[in-house]
């Protein structure tokens, strides 16, 4: 399946043009990862204490 990508180009001196491409949403995975770390983040946050 192929997504509709976004993309940004900005016209330099020489007149070449460089793209960046943005996607239009992050994978499932990608966010599945994400909360992971999101969680194993907060986890290391129970601990501390108020100083």
């Amino acid at each position: 399946m192929r997504q509709h990508l976004e993309c940004l180009s900005v016209d330099t001196v020489e007149t070449a043009t460089a793209i960046a491409t943005v996607p239009g949403q992050p994978s499932a995975d990608l966010l599945d990862r994400a909360l992971v770390g999101w969680e194993r983040f907060l986890g290391t946050l129970e601990g501390t204490t108020d100083e």
